[in-house]
């Protein structure tokens, strides 16, 4: 797998990105599979495990702070610290079933993290704020 490759699997899985107001990504389950080499079917199933009788997946993202209740909500979505912990877990933790592509595109990740990339690929931009500016004038002096 190359960076070549990688590119195209990017292109491919562009359409399935969602960045809200606040920059924070979502890709579907079957876009993160795409990204870390595994069949979405099979990533579908780990996450759905997660209540009853967790998978080594699942148990992984436990161990990370997410909750076993929003690991079964993610089939509306899964949150960029979600899909990086994904990838993460395909290119370093999964023993036999670690994949290649999922440590070159974790290696790409680390360089600028996921939530960053969803937002360059989707054309996110921080919304300007908007202030107002007080001007104080100064009293004129007494007379």
């Amino acid at each position: 797998m190359s960076q070549i490759e990688i590119i195209q699997i990017i292109e491919q899985i562009k359409q399935e990105i969602t960045i809200d107001s606040n920059g924070h990504g979502k890709a579907t389950i079957r876009a993160t599979a795409r990204l870390a080499d595994v069949q979405d079917s099979s990533l579908r199933r780990a996450l759905l495990s997660a209540a009853l009788e967790p998978s080594a997946l699942a148990q992984s993202l436990i161990q990370q702070g997410f909750s076993p209740a929003a690991l079964e909500t993610w089939n509306k979505g899964i949150p960029d610290m979600g899909v990086a912990a994904v990838i993460e877990y395909y290119a370093f933790d999964a023993g036999r079933y670690c994949k290649q592509q999922a440590r070159l595109v974790c290696k790409a990740f680390n360089r600028i993290g996921v939530r960053a990339w969803m937002q360059d690929i989707m054309g996110w931009t921080k919304p300007a704020t908007s202030t107002t500016r007080t001007t104080l004038h100064a009293s004129p002096p007494p007379s």
